[in-house]
């Protein structure tokens, strides 16, 4: 994989996203895909797609995709792949949320974000064909910090909370202080100096109560936490944060598995056809069936 630099100025991230507006998630010899909007916080509108295995049984389990790219980025070829994999391969429905962006908006605009769409799909399962008792929240980096903030405010504000957790080099904590961090400043696709710029622009208000929503190893106690996938990078300055965050979930008694895929960096998914990833998928999507079995 050749050194892929992300910008180092959180104003250049709106142009990335002008490309990654060219980019539709759409129904392909697999999978169909249905646009639908729901109205977020202040009545934002919202874009949500509903991906799903062609001919599909009247009723199936979930996932709720939220992809990532630092709360700055829109969703990528790459993401909407990755939920079209899912869905086909588990046999199982995949919705893909959208949410509000750095840097116009701040924490916590984007997990309330998200937080809706949980919501919108509990409350509207039977429409959608989809067993509600049988949901997954899924992400990658920024993503997985948003699925594991949603679980944390659906045990908080009484709403049925989500059957397990897939986290892909999760992004878990801003206090950065792990030796991952300190030693992968300058790999590919994201280092410790962009993850210091994305918390500095990410965190400018919050309370005490919310911290952890955004900074989910601050959380004080975890359990009851769902069933967790995680996932890291050898290279990745995010790589300890997970296997802290695994070790938390364990001390309180939480079923969760850890992979390291040794070799790869933060954002290796974006080679799609590499033999790499698709072991991945493959081991991912055996634990997507044993939570749905």
């Amino acid at each position: 994989m050749g050194k892929k630099k992300a910008p180092s100025k959180i104003y250049l991230y709106p142009l990335v996203n002008v490309f990654f507006q060219m980019y539709a998630c759409k129904s392909d010899d697999d999978v169909l895909a249905t646009d639908h909007y729901i109205y977020g916080n202040n009545g934002a509108r919202l874009k949500t797609i509903l991906i799903e295995p062609k001919h599909a049984e009247k009723e199936l389990p979930c996932i709720i995709f939220y992809h990532g790219g630092g709360f700055l980025l829109r969703a990528s070829k790459t993401h909407y792949q990755i939920a079209k994999w899912y869905a086909s391969k588990a046999r199982c429905k995949v919705v893909f949320a959208d949410y509000r962006l750095l840097p116009k908006y701040k924490f916590p605009v984007a997990i309330e974000d998200c937080f809706e769409t949980y919501k919108w799909v509990l409350n509207n399962a039977h429409t959608l064909g989809i067993n509600k008792n049988k949901i997954l929240l899924a992400g990658d980096s920024a993503g997985a910090n948003i699925s594991v903030a949603v679980t944390l405010m659906s045990k908080d504000r009484n709403v049925p909370c989500p059957k397990g957790n897939l986290l892909i080099y999760p992004v878990l904590d801003r206090r950065m202080n792990t030796a991952s961090m300190e030693k992968y400043t300058d790999t590919p696709v994201w280092d410790s100096r962009r993850n210091k710029m994305f918390w500095k622009a990410y965190l400018k208000e919050y309370t005490n109560e919310q911290i952890k929503y955004a900074s989910p190893m601050e959380a004080e106690s975890l359990a009851g936490f769902p069933n967790t996938y995680i996932e890291v990078a050898e290279f990745d300055c995010l790589h300890d944060e997970g296997i802290e965050f695994t070790n938390r979930l364990e001390n309180e008694n939480v079923d969760v598995v850890l992979y390291e895929v040794e070799g790869a960096c933060h954002g290796f998914e974006d080679v799609l056809n590499s033999d790499l990833l698709h072991k991945c998928i493959d081991r991912r999507v055996r634990w997507i069936k044993e939570q749905f079995s």
